[in-house]
């Protein structure tokens, strides 16, 4: 190919590449919103409300904050319902991380029927309990997993493309 054909596909693929990243960005930030169905402080006696079906338990705080360490925390329905079991993840644990807050997976329950449960939490300081919360979560692993290709994918071509379209133009 010439360098005029090169110099006009690298800049396309440059620009494509930077819409691919934004629209990849945007559809990893509205499946983690459409994914929460309750967020509350991490106290004991909070109340969730919680439909019928298969969840993810989260913890979301401050990004290397030591808050959860030795934290125990449990999930019953109110009225003196039934304890619900949290199982634990091993191996497909998610975490998302911003600036300021990070959000693990740290277990899974199911409900067979919709529910309002309690929250208990044992061995969190007062400061941690001001800036800590509790997530229910639809489960987002593979939707999560999707969307790291296609970032990586996006960011391939925004970076072919310019290193493309400089090497063209220096060769023009």
């Amino acid at each position: 190919m010439s360098a005029t054909a090169w110099g006009l596909l690298c800049p396309l693929l440059f620009v494509a590449g930077l819409v691919a990243l934004a629209r990849t960005v945007g559809s990893l930030l509205r499946l983690l919103d459409r994914a929460r169905v309750a967020r509350v402080p991490a106290r004991s006696g909070e109340r969730l409300s919680v439909p019928a079906g298969r969840y993810d338990l989260c913890i979301e705080g401050r990004t290397f904050s030591p808050d959860f360490l030795g934290v125990r925390y449990a999930l019953r329905e109110t009225g003196g319902g039934e304890p619900i079991a949290v199982h634990r993840k091993y191996l497909s644990r998610t975490k998302v991380s911003g600036l300021g807050s990070t959000r693990i997976s740290t277990g899974w329950f199911e409900l067979a029927r919709d529910s309002e449960l309690s929250l208990s939490v044992e061995g969190m300081s007062p400061q941690a309990q001001q800036r800590a919360w509790i997530v229910v979560q639809r489960p987002v692993g593979a939707g999560i997993a999707l969307r790291v290709v296609l970032l990586v994918l996006a960011g391939s071509a925004t970076i072919g493309g310019a290193v493309g379209s400089v090497h063209a133009w220096l060769l023009s």
